[in-house]
């Protein structure tokens, strides 16, 4: 069974959500469920920090859609940061890159939630 760990670190009113792993068919659905659990609790301000996700599969792309969907409908935000290019040229291919806010590192993707 692939397994996908998933840190949070509070910064103010923004989370930073570090992900290490494969987010594929059999993880995604609790990192989904975690990251609906964190925006049901307030925490609309989101940066996912994909440093450590070595394969980002099709369902995580659905997945990522719903959560800044969800942190949208709320008034709040969603980044993503340390993507690799393999992985912002999937998002570019689909179509999805123009719905997120993509920088390079976490300082700077907390900076882009900050109004």
């Amino acid at each position: 069974m692939n397994m996908i760990d998933i840190k949070e670190k509070a910064q103010g009113d923004r989370t930073i959500v570090e992900l290490a792993g494969k987010l594929d068919a059999s993880t995604t659905p609790s990192v989904e469920e975690r990251l609906v659990r964190m925006i049901q609790e307030g925490k609309k301000y989101l940066v996912l920090d994909f440093g450590g996700v070595t394969y980002l599969a099709s369902s995580g792309l659905r997945m990522l859609l719903l959560v800044v969907r969800q942190v949208n409908k709320l008034e709040g935000g969603l980044v993503l940061c340390r993507l690799n290019d393999t992985m912002r040229d999937t998002l570019d291919i689909t179509g999805f890159l123009p719905y997120f806010i993509v920088v390079p590192t976490p300082e700077e993707a907390v900076r882009k939630l900050t109004p």
